[in-house]
């Protein structure tokens, strides 16, 4: 009975982490949609700030004047351009990654807000790649191992002595 448990603990491993690299390239797009949109602000802002020969940061830096408007303004912009290079570094990291390791960097530097959207259209699929499968695989694995150790440790007090 433990030995199918965890078959099917794998199976289950194997299901789940299959998706990873489709889940990633999925985040990768709604990314990089994020970042094509705050790069239109974020450009208007620098032409703003070169019509009148400021770089973004000295554009940025005059925003403390402390007259209410400037500040109101500004602080969303400060926000954006924040946002926009945040995200854009992300951008850059995951796609200079290999496919292996996107889905692991995603694991660990993702935007909520992103991954939360990305999830809600998300819809699983067979894997059709060497990577989809190498993942599935090692879900397996790893699932299966866990699974067995802990059954093994948990049904060793009651299992009778085969000799």
């Amino acid at each position: 009975m433990s030995r199918f448990l965890a078959f099917l603990m794998g199976i289950l491993g194997a299901v789940g982490s299959s998706q990873a690299p489709a889940f990633t390239q999925q985040y990768i797009q709604n990314l990089t949609g994020r970042v094509a949109e705050l790069q239109t602000i974020v450009d208007r802002f620098d032409r703003d700030m070169a019509d009148i020969d400021l770089s973004r940061s000295e554009g940025l830096a005059q925003c403390d004047s402390g007259e209410p408007v400037v500040t109101s303004i500004c602080s969303g912009l400060k926000d954006d351009v924040s946002r926009y290079e945040t995200l854009n570094s992300q951008l850059a990291q995951l796609t200079t990654a290999s496919d292996w390791e996107r889905p692991v960097l995603l694991a660990r530097d993702f935007d909520a807000g992103i991954l939360e959207s990305t999830y809600a259209a998300y819809e699983p699929a067979v894997p059709a790649t060497t990577v989809g499968g190498a993942f599935a695989l090692a879900g397996f694995a790893a699932l299966w191992l866990v699974t067995s150790v802990l059954l093994g440790i948990l049904t060793a007090p009651f299992r009778r002595d085969r000799y």
